[in-house]
């Protein structure tokens, strides 16, 4: 990322050290801000709409309720992807770590009570900024994989189409003998005699119903007919042998155009071999990337068992045990599933349904309700919500794999 464009927002709770830390990244980035009063931290943010924020509360407590606030309150936060930086202490090293881990923060920085390493902050705001990126320029992993596994079924679609082609082809050949043995099996007419007439004779056209479209009079001047031939025979060919003998030139004609078409049915998945080799390599690649599934649920206990199970059966997942702790999960990795339990503590799950449906990014992922209740209201609300299914506490582990496989299909 260019350093120049790189916008730096610097958040706490104490102006001396904002002003200390902007001194600091000022000597590497151009565009620095701060924001140090709390009434106003999600104004400044949607004002600065900053790519890397510098969280330096001086407890990680506050660094969380500052992330979950914005994520619950501010309305372009989730349109705006940005990394986060937290300052810790020593003594709580351990615990910024396992917030980085579990995607509450993307790095933190032993800061307090004294700066050891000056310019580690600014090598992690560098570091930031590049990923961040690397992620504009890169298409989402998880709409890669979706489009990959879409494509994987390539060969299987073009095998139906070919056999409905086939099918296709072997009715026409089959209606074309059909015709060509009747249009054998036909036996003209003789020619009804004519009547002498001293300019011409005229064939009349009864007789002929059988093929009315060439019962039009048929005429023939009497002075071409060769001497020594009796008028009542004299007419070999009539109009009705005619037709016959053009049907069965059309009927040869449409089954030698028959042939090449069954032969480039036949063919046609030879040649596009290059490009479905290249599909099924994609849908081994997609293969390598397990969907990822966010569980929203304040049941420990309950998140350690579908955390167990998600993994068990395939599937990566992370674990937001709040409305808001999911929304910061989200703005920063959206997932392929969502697992939304109903009852939440700071939010309503239908309602946060409701929510990540109006924004773009999340609008496509589908939700997947998890109730104690199976009250038709509550799933009738989940499912006009957004909600594309719902599971019942206790539910099936069966069954959760069969829902999970569905909306997952590609």
């Amino acid at each position: 990322m260019n350093l120049e464009t790189l916008k730096v927002l610097v958040v706490t709770d104490v102006a001396a050290d904002a002003a200390q830390i902007a001194r600091l990244l000022a000597d590497h980035f151009e565009h620095i801000e701060t924001s140090t009063i709390e009434s106003r931290f999600i104004a400044d943010f949607e004002r600065v709409q900053p790519d890397v924020v510098v969280l330096a509360f001086t407890s990680l407590e506050r660094a969380e309720r500052y992330s979950l606030g914005l994520y619950r309150h501010s309305e372009v936060v989730h349109s705006l992807p940005h990394r986060s930086i937290v300052l810790c202490d020593k003594d709580n090293v351990h615990r910024a770590f396992e917030l980085c881990r579990k995607e509450y923060f993307d790095d933190y920085v032993l800061y307090w009570p004294m700066v050891f390493d000056t310019p580690r902050l600014a090598m992690s705001v560098l570091i930031a900024g590049r990923s961040l990126q690397a992620q504009r320029d890169t298409p989402n992993a998880r709409e890669v994989a979706a489009h990959a596994r879409s494509i994987s079924q390539l060969e299987t679609v073009l095998d139906d189409r070919i056999e409905v082609g086939r099918q296709h082809a072997d009715a026409l050949e089959r209606a074309l003998q059909a015709a060509e043995i009747e249009a054998s099996s036909a036996q003209p007419r003789p020619a009804a005699p004519a009547a002498p007439s001293s300019d011409s004779a005229t064939i009349p056209d009864a007789g002929l119903d059988v093929l009315p479209a060439f019962t039009d009079s048929f005429e023939l001047d009497v002075g071409d007919v060769p001497s020594g031939l009796d008028r009542p025979t004299q007419f070999a060919v009539t109009p009705q042998e005619d037709v016959i003998q053009e049907a069965k030139l059309r009927v040869d004609e449409a089954k030698k155009k028959v042939v090449p078409l069954t032969e480039w049915i036949g063919g046609l998945k030879a040649d596009v071999k290059p490009q479905l080799d290249a599909a099924r390599q994609l849908g081994e690649l997609a293969g390598r990337t397990p969907p990822l599934i966010v569980v929203v649920d304040d049941d420990a206990f309950q998140c350690k068992l579908l955390e167990r199970l998600l993994g068990n059966s395939g599937y990566r997942s992370i674990i937001a045990h709040s409305g808001a702790e999911a929304l910061a999960v989200l703005g920063r990795q959206p997932p392929d599933l969502i697992l939304m339990d109903v009852a939440l503590p700071d939010f309503n799950g239908v309602e946060l349904t409701r929510r990540l449906k109006a924004i773009p990014r999340f609008a496509a992922i589908p939700v997947v309700m998890i109730t104690g209740h199976s009250e038709r209201q509550v799933l009738e609300a989940s499912l006009k919500a957004g909600a594309v299914d719902f599971l019942v506490k206790p539910f099936d582990r069966e069954i959760l794999l069969q829902k999970l496989a569905r909306h997952l299909a590609p």
